[in-house]
């Protein structure tokens, strides 16, 4: 049984005598689903409920497969069908599912097997709601939409918290199951192996390098062609450090033990381009050294009695922390010319006065920088001395304190034109935004596309449960083909938005080479919603230049894309989008442009995230913005100069719900002028037809900024007057049609 939503309009028309006419239009609830303020239209999310990370995305049969432990299937991994909300069940009581993965045991390894059945199986984290005590479980479906609970659950068993997330895979090479779970609060991930997904052996421990400020979830370990070469295999691992930020690393896998490859950007320091100062990896290297704090060389790990130091590159780094605290020290570098903007390096140690970096220009000190805290744990600053350009200059660093915490560490130091001050671990991040976690890729059981795709949760557990949305919370990324490139700049993982996105396009606006030259230039494109895709290239022709895209614009709203030449730093800001995101508004990103000064991004905007790619899928910003459908104006800006804009093309994207697309606003074939006044309406709203015909019927229709129909109507001898005290407040659009002619209006209830 279908249930009607019905909504009564009224309207006072003149005839030969008063007439009050009414009429009632129905509408289906089905018609009513993802058609919620803020539902994401091309990106998937549940009819209701939670959605976190995704587990155990595969193909299978033909068909894609999506768990949250709700299940998705999808054909293209474009449009998706919710099959339930609830996979896993059987599950005991007082215990809860957390985040897996699944598998289909085409070998029969488990003996679930049927004649008629292949077994899917997932496995998860099974969490005792009273302890938190955290075991590997299993369950089981035959019939591929939902799972059943193993009675000799759990698989693995372990005595305490923080023990999570499985990834399973079988591993051609050595015939059996291996997992990947993390021990958060450890920093670690374990890699297991089984023969029948029910015993599982220890192999290693994984702990080597990355971020680790934050705990360890969610991993992933799976293959890719080096520059597309599939005789140069490589192995990735990924993880997440919460609440989201999701790292990997490059090695290789026999098996049982992933090992970290020799050029991985944890151990060169490629990821930060410029050119080398010092990485302190042949020790002292004509530095001057002064007491005993930084000892003879360079320190190559903890030294005694101090906490662990991470996230240094390579494996030799400043550290004055030999004999403790008490000691003290300096370190100065040979003198040099400054020829780039900003000397980029990593710190860490004591935030006291009494230890830091120096830049010393011509004998005068310009700039001191500390640790942001007391941490063994380095983290990327950028020094801009572009005012000093020319000019002679040195780096000490010093360590004068004697109390807790009166050492410094300091690594890898860099001149370049782009600043590197994330302020950030050492780690290769797969995404720079806030909302970008538990990356999953699909696994391929039918073994007919060779491309390795993935997606990850879009959200932060920071504000997670307080999204302004209902009655739903939460959604996923695009999916995205990975590549792993190295072209001497160490390696990049790229994530391009898979193919079949572009057939959702549809409404293609194009233009090319024009100037922007002023911070309010309105692009000819008119998505009618925030639900659409742009491609843009700028010319970059001098450092002053500062320029970008103001998104979902409107009275009081926009999210702002914005370009520093100076820095060649991305910054996106949601400050003026209506939802508090805790302080985690800004994000600023380093990007290295080719060598043709070009900056390329393809933006996705879906009513309560962006998704923004640069320069060739190298660079990746996911942030949800939570914006009103009435604000969807798009502007180019230019500071400080103009801007060459190179080319645009946009689309508008078809709801992959089947919502009906928006009223179209531009101009129509046979098109009438037609005048809304007041703008915004209260309860009545009254109209103009430009030569307009008394004698002939009038049709009039109501539409939403998704195109539902709330009124049509036949008016004679119009009024030109509605009664619109039912409508709630928004932003609808009037639609008059008159002898061929139509005319369609924007306005606003207030």
């Amino acid at each position: 049984m279908v249930s009607s939503v019905c909504i009564r309009f009224e309207l006072l028309a003149k005839t030969a005598t008063l007439l009050l006419l009414s009429f009632i239009f129905c509408e289906s609830a089905k018609a009513q689903g993802y058609t919620e303020p803020y539902r994401p239209q091309f990106h998937v999310s549940p009819a209701f409920g939670f959605m976190g990370d995704p587990n155990g995305p595969i193909k299978y049969n033909g068909k894609y497969h999506l768990f949250y432990w709700g299940h998705f299937t999808s054909d293209d991994l474009v449009h998706w069908t919710q099959i339930n909300t609830n996979a896993l069940n059987g599950t005991p009581g007082g215990y809860g599912n957390w985040s897996g993965s699944v598998v289909v045991d085409e070998q029969n390894t488990a003996g679930f097997n049927t004649v008629e059945d292949t077994a899917m199986i997932a496995v998860y984290t099974l969490n005792q709601n009273s302890t938190n005590i955290q075991q590997q479980a299993i369950s089981v479906s035959l019939n591929h939409v939902s799972f059943q609970y193993y009675q000799g659950n759990p698989v693995i068993p372990y005595n305490g918290p923080d023990f999570r997330d499985p990834q399973v895979f079988w591993h051609e090479q050595t015939g059996r199951w291996v997992m990947v779970v993390t021990k958060p609060i450890n920093r670690s991930i374990e890699i297991f192996s089984s023969e029948n997904l029910k015993d599982w052996t220890l192999e290693s421990i994984f702990n080597d390098r990355g971020a680790k400020r934050e705990v360890w979830e969610v991993p992933d370990l799976f293959q890719l062609p080096l520059n597309d070469d599939p005789n140069n295999m490589k192995w990735i691992m990924t993880c997440g450090m919460g609440p989201n930020r999701m790292q990997y690393w490059v090695g290789d896998f026999d098996g049982s033990t992933f090992t970290l490859d020799t050029n991985d950007n944890l151990l060169t320091g490629k990821h930060v381009r410029g050119e080398l100062l010092a990485d302190f990896e042949n020790g002292f290297a004509g530095w001057t050294v002064e007491g005993i704090a930084f000892g003879n060389a360079p320190a190559s790990g903890t030294l005694p009695n101090q906490q662990q130091v991470d996230g240094f590159t390579g494996f030799g780094y400043l550290n004055s922390f030999h004999n403790g605290d008490v000691t003290t020290g300096k370190m100065t570098s040979p003198d040099f010319i400054i020829e780039k903007r900003f000397i980029n390096f990593q710190i860490g140690g004591g935030s006291l006065a009494d230890v830091g970096f120096k830049i010393v220009v011509e004998n005068q000190v310009v700039q001191t920088v500390k640790s942001t805290d007391n941490t063994e744990r380095l983290q990327w600053r950028g020094i801009d001395v572009s005012q000093h350009l020319g000019k002679n200059a040195r780096i000490e660093i010093f360590d004068n304190a004697t109390a807790g915490w009166g050492h410094i560490l300091v690594d890898h130091i860099v001149f370049s034109d782009v600043q590197y001050d994330s302020r950030l671990e050492n780690a290769n991040w797969m995404d720079w935004g806030f909302d970008f976690y538990a990356h999953k890729t699909f696994r391929n059981y039918d073994e007919d596309d060779q491309r390795t795709i993935g997606l990850a949760w879009m959200g932060n557990w920071a504000y997670a449960q307080n999204v302004p949305t209902t009655p739903w919370k939460g959604c996923e990324s695009l999916a995205k083909e990975l590549h792993l490139i190295d072209q001497g700049n160490g390696y990049e993982l790229l994530q391009k938005p898979i193919e079949e996105l572009q057939n959702i396009r549809y409404g293609n606006f194009e233009k090319s080479n024009f100037t922007v030259a002023s911070t309010g230039h309105n692009l000819e494109f008119d998505p009618g919603r925030n639900v659409y895709e742009i491609k843009i290239s700028f010319k970059v022709e001098n450092e002053n230049q500062v320029f970008g895209l103001n998104l979902a614009e409107g009275t009081g709203q926009k999210f702002v894309v914005r370009y520093d030449a100076k820095t060649s730093n991305i910054t996106i800001d949601r400050m003026a989008t209506p939802f508090s995101f805790t302080a985690k508004w800004v994000t600023k990103t380093p990007v290295y442009l080719s060598g043709d000064s070009i900056l390329n991004l393809h933006i996705f905007v879906d009513q309560s995230s962006v998704e923004i790619h640069a320069e060739d899928y190298r660079t990746n910003i996911t942030s949800l913005a939570f914006t009103n459908a009435s604000a969807h104006g798009i502007s180019l800006f230019s500071e400080n100069g103009s801007v060459e804009v190179l080319h645009v093309e946009a689309w508008q994207l078809q709801s992959i719900w089947s919502v009906p697309t928006p009223v179209e606003v531009g101009p129509k074939k046979n098109e009438t002028q037609l005048e809304i006044f007041p703008n915004p309406v209260g309860d009545v709203l009254k109209f103009n037809v430009q030569n307009e015909d008394t004698t002939a019927p009038c049709q009039v229709k109501i539409f939403d900024a998704n195109g539902r129909e709330f009124l049509q109507k036949t008016m004679f001898n119009q009024a030109n007057s509605l009664n619109v005290s039912g409508l709630a407040a928004g932003v609808y659009f009037l639609e008059v049609s008159q002898n061929d002619m139509t005319g369609v209006r924007r306005f606003f209830k207030k």
